[in-house]
């Protein structure tokens, strides 16, 4: 059973959500922002978010899933959010069937994101990586190497569809092959273009 930490000081949220989880993941809390450096996968209160100035730094630095939980986020602070190493963010009040679809598509490698706003995100991860000195994919080098050669017609197709922001349901159900083919098929996809998930192939191929 896959282990989720809980990082709110709220009780009525962490309850709410233990509640929600406990009968399909091994539930915990941490309490500080070093402790949720040191775990694989969290849900964050997005009122940490709100008021810590510096939990967005030690999201982008943390190798952890996150999946924002909270209350009525605007646009532009999901898109930032995403920016900056966030894998999903939902409401309080979805149900619970879908907070924990978006925990189940979280720990595949998946992420849980409004389908309109996946061009937003790809556009301010463009500007962002043309700033950084420490690019996390180097587009250039990438584009001039024979990695996209490897990538066979089908595993171009999902890739496409993933940049036009698809879910792998979808996917799918487009191509008529099974979500597991789908999942399999990105696998190979981000070891072969040494890329580390669906976000940065979005990214990827919207520069080429």
């Amino acid at each position: 059973m896959n282990r989720i930490a809980i990082y709110s000081d709220d009780p009525v949220i962490v309850k709410h959500l233990s509640d929600v989880l406990s009968n399909h993941f091994d539930i915990f809390t941490v309490t500080n922002t070093q402790e949720l450096s040191n775990i694989s996968f969290a849900l964050v209160d997005s009122q940490k978010v709100d008021t810590d100035i510096d939990l967005i730094t030690t999201i982008e630095s943390s190798s952890a899933r996150l999946l924002i939980v909270g209350g009525d986020w605007s646009e532009n602070q999901q898109v930032n959010a995403f920016v900056h190493g966030v894998a999903g963010y939902c409401c309080q009040s979805d149900s619970p069937k879908l907070i924990v679809h978006a925990v189940t598509c979280l720990l595949q490698g998946d992420t849980w994101i409004q389908r309109h706003l996946v061009p937003l995100i790809i556009e301010a991860l463009i500007k962002k990586n043309s700033k950084s000195e420490n690019n996390p994919i180097n587009i250039e080098q990438v584009k001039s190497s024979p990695l996209l050669a490897t990538l066979s017609s089908r595993e171009k197709e999902v890739a496409k569809m993933v940049s036009e922001g698809e879910s792998n349901k979808l996917i799918a159900n487009n191509l008529n092959i099974s979500e597991r083919t789908v999942k399999a098929q990105l696998t190979s996809i981000f070891k072969k273009l040494q890329i580390p998930d669906r976000l940065h192939l979005a990214l990827l191929i919207k520069e080429l």
